[in-house]
Formats: C-alpha cells, sequence, structure tokens
C-alpha cells in the first residue's frame, strides 16, 4: 500500500472514529452489552463467555481503525523527512 493510500484511509478512521454517531454507538453497545454481562446469573457462563468475546470484539473494531491512524500519521511524517531532506 502506497504512502497516499496510507494518508487517505487515515484520514477516513479519524473522521470515524471522532463522528458523533461513531463514538455514541459504540458507547451504548458497550454500555448494554456490560449490562447484559453484569445481569447474567452464574449458571449462564456460556452467555457470559459470548457476551465477553462479543466486548471483546467491539473493541477490536475500533482498535483497528486507531491503528489505520497511526500507520497514516507515520507515513506523513516519513513523507515529511523525506521532503525536508
Amino acid at each position: 500500500m502506497g504512502k497516499g493510500e496510507e494518508l487517505a484511509r487515515a484520514d477516513q478512521a479519524k473522521q470515524i472514529l471522532e463522528h458523533p454517531l461513531y463514538v455514541e454507538a459504540l458507547a451504548t453497545v458497550r454500555e448494554a452489552l456490560i449490562k447484559h454481562l453484569l445481569d447474567t446469573r452464574v449458571a449462564e457462563e456460556v452467555e457470559r463467555d459470548r457476551l465477553y468475546i462479543t466486548i471483546k470484539a467491539l473493541e477490536l473494531v475500533n482498535q483497528h481503525l486507531q491503528s489505520v491512524l497511526e500507520t497514516g500519521k507515520l507515513a506523513e511524517r516519513e513523507q515529511e523527512d523525506f521532503l525536508t531532506q
């Protein structure tokens, strides 16, 4: 993937991460999953495991977007360094 594409993807990731609807959706879904997790009974191990895995998957989506953003920032710095040499 070229630097230009990395920069474009980073810009898109930033727009998503900072979009109020995404921020709201992430928080709302996470809170609902945690509430369901805390409301499970002791005997509901399978349900707790499912909810835990779902929460972790939600975090992975956010981490991926953060990673794309950081990769773009690095590409931008490399590009700036190259141009100043």
